[in-house]
């Protein structure tokens, strides 16, 4: 690939979105499957975390009936830890994804194993990128929206920032928040067209699929249990392709905003990962 899309300095919406879709659909395979080699693992050990934290409660208060707990330390603690756990698998296949792409852009093939070695080697930044970030979003959002989107898109090249650059988590926040100056209403408009796109094929796939799996004939064949298990796992299918495919958006945005900014070349970008 070259950074033809990207001249003059400007940060192109069109030409980065169709070199996420390239770059989507030629790692499909690869890229999704490592969505769920990182995220099932860690959705296991939420629920195993969750249930552990209940039967104990149990054990503690025994004879008192589960709506009778409240919330105390305990389940606050256990609630805290599954929220950074999941936020630390999502940030860590954004990572991994980010790699992917990079590796794609500078015209390669990344395969299924370096991408995970590559976040894995980067795991604690990760982790607390994913930390701060996530609770400044909540903090923004809280206050009537508007500053939760200001603090997204400054923050959004924080991950590759990690990945490529490899600073400490406030410089590659520092960082993140430089190289998207001047270029925020355009990453609005690439995040905006991107979430239409998502949302028109959750539409696409949902509608018929509903219709299909509850339809009178199917029902009686499959039972209304097997059509609404089928239709979680469809919709979790979809919420892992929206979550890769938005990493990918991500990765590329990072790539040309450097290119567009500072004039270095994908073979520059993606150098250190040699």
């Amino acid at each position: 690939m070259t950074d033809m899309a990207v001249s003059g300095g400007e940060f192109r919406i069109s030409a980065c979105f169709t070199k996420s879709l390239s770059a989507f659909f030629a790692n499909f395979v690869s890229f999704n499957l490592l969505g769920l080699l990182i995220m099932v693992p860690g959705f296991l050990v939420i629920t195993l975390l969750f249930g552990a934290a209940f039967a104990g409660t149990m054990l503690l208060n025994p004879g008192t009936s589960p709506e009778s707990f409240g919330f105390g330390v305990f389940q606050f603690a256990v609630a805290f830890g599954g929220w950074v756990l999941l936020i630390s698998l999502q940030y860590l296949l954004i990572a991994v994804i980010v790699y992917g792409t990079l590796q794609y852009l500078q015209g390669k093939r990344p395969g299924f194993l370096p991408p995970l070695l590559q976040g894995f080697r980067r795991l604690f930044p990760i982790v607390g990128v994913a930390v701060i970030t996530s609770i400044l979003f909540l903090i923004g959002f809280i206050l009537l929206i508007v500053p939760g989107v200001i603090i997204a898109l400054m923050l959004c090249v924080a991950i590759p920032v990690v990945m490529v650059e490899r600073p400490g988590v406030l410089a590659a926040l520092s960082r993140s928040r430089e190289l998207t100056k001047g270029s925020r209403w355009s990453l609005f408009g690439l995040f905006l067209v991107t979430m239409l796109s998502i949302t028109v094929v959750q539409f696409v796939v949902a509608v018929p699929l509903d219709s299909l799996l509850f339809s009178d004939a199917l029902t009686f064949t499959i039972g209304v249990t097997v059509g609404v298990i089928i239709g979680a796992i469809a919709s979790l299918a979809v919420q892992l392709f929206t979550t890769v495919f938005i990493a990918v958006v991500i990765g590329v945005a990072y790539h040309d905003l450097r290119v567009a900014k500072e004039g270095v070349s994908t073979e520059q970008i993606a150098a250190v990962f040699d």
